[in-house]
């Protein structure tokens, strides 16, 4: 999967630090997230049709996904968060295989 980094802050504060194409459901993003040692998924909203958000926690960082416009748009909550669980998110998404 490829994966775009960014460093955009958000107006409440919080920051756009990475986005994917929208290749796979949620179903398959949450249980690839699950995959990765440490992550504890904390919630999951959706209007069933157009919108979701999950929430999940990673080395104490309050991290959020939302699917607008076809791709996952990834956010941390602390705008000042340490590269290495943002690295280390990015490369376990990179890692995504469809399965066969």
């Amino acid at each position: 999967m490829k994966v775009e980094y960014l460093d955009q802050r958000m107006e409440d504060g919080s920051r756009l630090f990475a986005i994917t194409q929208e290749l796979i459901s949620w179903a398959e993003l949450r249980q690839h997230l699950e995959k990765l040692y440490g992550v504890e998924i904390l919630q999951f909203i959706t209007d069933g049709v157009v919108e979701g958000w999950l929430d999940f926690r990673y080395f104490g960082q309050q991290f959020s996904v939302n699917n607008p416009m076809g791709e996952y748009w990834f956010f941390v909550a602390d705008p000042t968060c340490s590269s290495f669980p943002l690295s280390e998110l990015m490369a376990h998404l990179r890692k995504w295989q469809p399965a066969a």
